[in-house]
């Protein structure tokens, strides 16, 4: 039992470059100088909507989509301060199509004639119930995070088919699309009649690594319930893997189904993990939006190995507050509870 519970547990001088692969990647770009529109265009009738006041970009009118014409996002982080008036909706793109006419009404971004792109809604009272926070068609968000009239920081961040979007530093939305919907490279504001909205302290990097991950749910300090002095396990996240710890091993694992040699152990020579509960970050990031009320277990497997033979396999359930590891083995079941 105790070997298999072991084994599971500065700002840019130069702010418009139009080559951008020219740059480092992690170098951030403002977008905007805090005067003029330089840079930006309006793809549609209604260019008068977009003027500058008071150090910012506003958008007051006619519905109109106001696009950067310098930078492409393939892989990037788009971030900027917000202030947006009562009952006003808007929207930040990213990978936009370019040269199309903006969309009536928000999260919108797949109708005929809209920009399509990733959306991040900007709506804090308005008569739509998805909220500041929504990633448009993917993550729905019905709580309000935000005042009217107040100044708020959105980040987006897209690497690969991985959305993520952060209000004031919350991460609101945590998407896998596993369909690449949208591939586009523009950037792109809308703005919806109705109220004022306004941006400023707009920044700009090519995204040249990973999204970081969520952290693991096996990450921490776990102790046996029936025996509170006897199997204590840590699991801490390092380099490219999990490290599990107990007072008689320490060895490394991967969270995807890969192999790793071991060595202190008599009875197996390799260890596999991979968790079956795929959809993990959607999961957590519906979560945070508050619209899945039950949060989900997370479950994986673990396979022990003696050179190529399979000696043991379990499975570990961590419950959906967190509390709790279960093991599901040969030998039975064990829990055991967080206590870091």
């Amino acid at each position: 039992m105790l070997a298999t519970v072991c084994v599971m547990t500065g700002a840019n001088i130069f702010p418009r470059i139009p080559h951008p692969t020219f740059r480092h990647p992690e170098e951030w770009t403002e977008l905007f100088d805090g005067t003029t529109l330089d840079g930006w265009k309006a793809e549609d009738q209604n260019a008068g909507s977009w003027t500058v006041k008071d150090g910012a970009i506003r958008g007051d009118g006619a519905g109109s989509r106001l696009t950067y014409q310098d930078e492409k996002c393939i892989d990037c982080e788009l971030k900027m301060d917000v202030r947006i008036g009562k009952g006003g909706t808007a929207g930040i793109y990213v990978r936009a199509n370019s040269g199309v006419r903006a969309n009536s009404g928000v999260g919108a971004n797949s109708g005929a004639g809209s920009p399509g792109g990733y959306e991040a809604i900007i709506n804090n009272t308005g008569s739509d119930p998805l909220r500041t926070g929504s990633l448009a068609g993917f993550v729905k968000m019905f709580g309000q995070l935000v005042p009217d009239d107040t100044w708020f920081t959105e980040d987006i961040l897209v690497k690969g088919n991985h959305i993520q979007i952060s209000v004031n530093g919350r991460v609101t939305a945590d998407f896998i699309d596993e369909k690449n919907t949208y591939f586009g490279e523009s950037l792109a504001l809308e703005q919806h009649p109705g109220a004022v909205v306004e941006f400023k302290n707009v920044e700009f990097r090519i995204v040249p690594k990973e999204l970081p991950a969520l952290p693991s749910p096996l990450r921490g300090v776990w102790r046996s319930k029936s025996d509170p002095s006897g199997l204590e396990l840590r699991i801490e996240e390092e380099r490219d893997g999990l490290r599990y710890q107990s007072r008689t091993e320490n060895f490394w694992a991967r969270p995807d189904g890969e192999s790793y040699i071991l060595h202190g152990s008599p009875a197996y020579d390799h260890i596999s993990l991979i968790e079956v509960t795929r959809h993990r970050n959607l999961h957590q990031g519906m979560k945070m939006a508050k619209i899945r009320k039950k949060p989900d277990e997370h479950i994986y497997v673990v396979q022990t190995k003696l050179g190529w033979t399979k000696v043991g396999t379990s499975t570990w359930t961590v419950s959906a507050d967190g509390k709790t590891l279960t093991e599901d083995g040969l030998s039975g079941k064990m829990e055991l509870e967080r206590v870091e």
